[in-house]
This record gives C-alpha cells, structure tokens and sequence, in this order.
C-alpha cells in the first residue's frame, strides 16, 4: 500500500486530506482526483480538460493538479516536454511510442536504501520505443 492509499485509508477522504493541509475542496478538485484515480494511463491538463464534465478553465485545473502535486496525492512525469498527470499507487515508469503517442506503464523494483547520505529519494524515467 502506498503512502496515499494509507493516509486515504488512515485519515479518511480527499476532503479530510484537503482541510488538514488547509487548502479548500471543490467540486472540480474532486472529480479530477477521481478521474485520475480511475485512469490507467498519465493524463496532460488538456486531456483532463476535456474528460471532466464540469466546466472549468485550464487554468484551474493546473492550480488543483499543483495543490494535488504538493500533497503527494498525484505524480507528474514530463514526456515529450508535456506534462502527465498519474494517480501512483506503486512507484513505476513509462515507455512511450514515438511514432503514435502511446503509452505504457513499466514496473520500478529500483531500491535506494543502500544511499546513505540521502532521504527522500526520487526519481523518474521515461522510455522511448516504437510500439507494434
């Protein structure tokens, strides 16, 4: 279980999660959570934009995938110099097709525990192929 499923589980729902760190819940915030929760694959702004079904601009739609940044709700990983947007529930990568844009999660078994100078560590990856 990671550390959102935990907190979410632990302290209860995105509105606790939200109040606690003094930032406001709304409507659009929690559909967004949700449809990132629900989907398999990163999402960009844009893509979000036009799958949530209430009308918001793209501005606050950063704003909120920002807050969800900060609280370690969410991940962001830069494909293609755009942003993607993922709900992790364990830590993996991406391969992603050059020719068409597709996009594939790839399991992460890296282990830092043997750093010792270091916590927190992250880090991200993306690979590049060309799928069938």
């Amino acid at each position: 279980m990671n550390k959102v499923n935990h907190f979410l589980k632990s302290y209860g729902n995105l509105n606790e999660i939200l109040k606690i760190n003094g930032k406001n819940s709304t409507k659009l915030s929690f559909e967004i959570y949700n449809l990132l929760e629900n989907n398999k694959k990163p999402m960009t702004a844009n893509a979000i934009h036009k799958k949530i079904k209430l009308k918001a601009d793209l501005s606050s739609i950063y704003r909120i995938l920002k807050k969800f940044l900060e609280l370690n709700l969410i991940d962001e990983e830069i494909i293609v110099k755009e942003s993607y947007y993922f709900f992790a529930r364990d830590h993996h990568h991406h391969i992603i097709c050059k020719k068409c844009g597709y996009i594939e999660c790839i399991p992460c078994n890296t282990d830092f525990s043997w750093i010792n100078n270091f916590s927190n560590i992250t880090h991200s990856l993306t690979l590049k192929g060309v799928c069938n």
